[in-house]
């Protein structure tokens, strides 16, 4: 049954959203960053998108890149179902990182997913000094456990945050040396 249920929600989901491919080449991310791509990936956009952009290969059940664009000061990472405006948890500037994977995490554990943050370190993003985060997600609906890796930086006082999660079985390792290249070549423009 919750086989059938997410199946359903996984179609309604799709049947409001535009796909399109995205790569090879050089990319635009929200018209604010840039990303050389040696592949391509599929672009999912839903109406209330935000400041957040998808990308998938396989599917949005096996693989998902969410970025995570110029969110300023006081602006909610994402908007989250059902909470009132003051309830949604929202970006501080002066965040640290680990607060930046708190932060994550609750967008990540809507819907009663379990996220647990496995490694949190120092990295080089959007070509300065940044984050990479490692994280495991146990995905209510069905019970799979996804691994999931991100890299973030502040920037101008605004969040800048990729997301990659897939399922621990095949489809992480599938992508993560693409996703490792994409996180390399991105870039502010202007």
């Amino acid at each position: 049954m919750k086989k059938l249920l997410l199946l359903g929600m996984t179609l309604l989901l799709a049947s409001c959203a535009n796909v399109s491919k995205v790569g090879p080449g050089e990319v635009a991310v929200k018209d604010q960053l840039t990303a050389k791509l040696d592949s391509a990936w599929n672009r999912v956009e839903f109406p209330s998108s935000g400041k957040s952009e998808l990308w998938t290969t396989d599917g949005l059940t096996l693989d998902s890149l969410v970025f995570y664009v110029g969110v300023a000061d006081g602006e909610p990472l994402a908007e989250l179902a059902g909470r009132q405006d003051k309830q949604q948890a929202r970006f501080r500037s002066a965040m640290p990182p680990h607060e930046i994977v708190e932060l994550y995490g609750t967008v990540a554990s809507e819907g009663g997913n379990s996220f647990k943050l496995d490694k949190l370190a120092p990295a080089a993003f959007l070509g300065n000094d940044g984050f990479r985060f490692d994280f495991t997600l146990l995905r209510k609906g069905d019970e799979v456990e996804l691994k999931g890796v991100a890299y973030g930086a502040v920037r101008n006082g605004k969040l800048y945050l990729m997301t990659f999660r897939a399922p621990k079985l095949y489809y992480f390792n599938k992508h993560l040396g693409r996703v490792e290249a994409v996180a390399r070549s991105l870039k502010l423009r202007g």
